[in-house]
């Protein structure tokens, strides 16, 4: 398992035709969507057991996860600050209109830990998404996977295990 954040965006990157055609493929295929979930939350599973995210806080040190009212409350709390503070201070809105924490890498990152760990958003808190309905988010997945050594891990394995052919055209 590649577990080097970088090197696993590069992977990524390298294979971006091979994963729209695998997102193509898990669209066509006989397979249930249930055995495929299932698979794919296994290998996921098994991935996120070999990686210490510790280690890794790509995903702190990426993307901009959105903030609710509740969240933002929370957050502002931990900090000893009034939520419109924290809003002015920490949120933007990102292209969908979402309201989101504004920096990248997170602003509560400090090395490649949470500094408000205990209250960090649900976004945060449910990172990498690795349970449900894998197929019906396979767009979400392939964004994830260029950030994410777990899930670039379980779409790797989920590949193989369904036999697709990364060199078909």
């Amino acid at each position: 398992m590649e577990k080097d954040p970088t090197v696993v965006a590069r992977l990524f990157q390298e294979r971006e035709e091979e994963n729209w055609r695998f997102r193509t493929f898990l669209r066509m295929t006989s397979c249930s969507r249930a055995k495929i979930n299932a698979a794919a939350e296994h290998f996921a599973r098994e991935a996120a057991a070999r990686m210490d995210c510790l280690q890794c806080a790509a995903c702190c040190k990426q993307t901009r996860p959105p903030v609710d009212a509740t969240e933002i409350g929370r957050l502002a709390a931990r900090l000893n600050i009034t939520s419109d503070a924290f809003v002015e201070r920490y949120v933007a809105e990102n292209d969908f209109g979402e309201r989101c924490i504004e920096e990248i890498p997170c602003p509560f990152l400090d090395g490649n830990r949470c500094t408000v760990y205990e209250d960090r958003p649900d976004p945060c808190r449910g990172y990498p998404y690795i349970g449900g309905a894998i197929t019906e988010h396979m767009l979400d997945i392939l964004e994830r996977a260029s950030t994410c050594p777990i899930i670039y891990e379980m779409l790797e394995k989920l590949k193989a295990h369904l036999g697709f052919d990364r060199y078909a055209p």
